[in-house]
């Protein structure tokens, strides 16, 4: 085929959030003059908005639900037909977790895709071994596969069963330097926050799901001497209710705010003075990347991706999981030592520069899908293969 190479995003994430988007900077930042790009996403709300900005930029977008078990064959018909239309396409299926998807590559080659690109964008381990075989089956019918962090590289080896040698890394990646937001927006977050002008404020963005652990992060807000630094939480989810009681319930009315989720987080950095991420599990945090791109100082607890994203704590304060003590202990460092948040916060920016850019990300994509192409026509053509070519 001549002319750009088609490309499908496929994302099953039924919220927005840090896959959808490095998904909606792909589609976006790929070269329209090499690929054309479609976005399969769920027919969620809570991506009606993205969709609606996906096709406002020229991109086409389809309504996909995702095949959560192997009776739903309305859906896996769709898909298929689906896939059939674009088999001379790229499929780029990014995984929200490990068993996300899982029929998605194999309709893909029961219909003829031309190549298959996988991205692990979360840690997991593996529950069983039919899900164990399941994903090496997924691997064997990838032309690439790829993870987000060498932490998911790795979980993928050790609970997946798949050798290191076949997995690409590719970190996510945010805009930098971050866009500087019109005049006037701090002042105008921090009104509507109802946040003082001279008041500390930390930020923490994340859905409100169990593997975020807002709730730790209450638990450590609780730990801080009165008078404590404002807390603005930004974002939705199943466990809004019972943290916004737990923080009631725990005094924190006057210190905690949430704030409800925005359809694009990247302006709101503008507001604050530190950020915050006190997740069970990750696996490149996206808002963590774009916190140290706005030069805020970041304290985070050590999963998946974050010691990679932080050189190894040069780059962010990193304390251990599951331990709201140390981790107000941590934010305490930052309130006490301006000079050395400060320093930090600068080592932050740097190390997104020269590692976690976008437009990095995008190019290392490109090249991969190259690399995914010229596996897929030696494979068909019946000559040698090698994932890891």
């Amino acid at each position: 085929m001549s002319g750009p190479v088609p490309v499908v995003l496929a994302s099953s994430g039924r919220v927005w959030g840090g896959t959808e988007r490095m998904v909606d900077a792909l589609a976006r930042g790929l070269d329209r003059t090499r690929f054309h790009v479609w976005v399969a996403l769920a027919p969620s709300p809570e991506v009606d908005g993205w969709a609606d900005e996906l096709r406002r930029g020229g991109i086409p977008v389809e309504r996909l639900p995702e095949i959560t078990n192997r009776l739903q064959i309305g859906r896996a018909l769709r898909w298929f037909r689906f896939l059939r239309k674009h088999r001379h396409a790229l499929l780029h299926v990014h995984h929200t977790y490990p068993a996300a998807d899982r029929y998605l590559v194999p309709l893909a080659h029961l219909a003829g895709v031309r190549a298959v690109v996988v991205t692990e964008h979360s840690v997991g381990r593996s529950h069983s071994a039919g899900q164990r075989f399941l994903k090496r089956w997924e691997r064997s019918r990838s032309d690439m596969t790829v993870a987000v962090s060498e932490e998911v590289a790795r979980r993928l080896t050790e609970g997946f069963e798949i050798p290191a040698e076949l997995i690409e890394t590719v970190p996510n990646g945010v805009r930098v330097p971050a866009e500087t937001p019109p005049p006037g927006t701090r002042e105008r977050l921090r009104a509507a926050w109802g946040v003082p002008d001279t008041a500390r404020l930390w930020l923490c963005v994340a859905r409100l799901e169990p593997e975020k652990g807002v709730d730790l992060l209450l638990a450590a807000w609780q730990l801080l001497p009165e008078p404590r630094p404002r807390l603005v939480i930004v974002g939705d989810g199943s466990l809004r209710v019972p943290l916004e009681a737990s923080s009631h319930e725990r005094g924190l009315a006057e210190s905690v705010r949430f704030v409800g989720s925005v359809v694009d987080a990247r302006e709101v950095y503008a507001a604050a003075d530190a950020y915050a991420l006190c997740s069970r599990k990750e696996g490149m945090p996206v808002t963590m990347l774009e916190a140290m791109a706005a030069g805020l100082p970041c304290v985070v607890s050590d999963v998946g991706g974050v010691t990679e994203a932080s050189d190894r704590g040069r780059a962010a304060r990193v304390v251990e999981p599951e331990d709201p003590r140390a981790f107000a202990d941590a934010v305490l460092w930052v309130e006490n030592d301006p000079q050395g948040a400060r320093a930090m916060a600068e080592r932050g920016l740097r190390r997104v520069a020269e590692r976690f850019g976008e437009t990095r990300m995008v190019d290392a994509y490109e090249v991969l899908y190259d690399r995914a192409l010229r596996i897929a026509r030696q494979a068909g053509a019946g000559g040698p293969e090698s994932a890891a070519a």
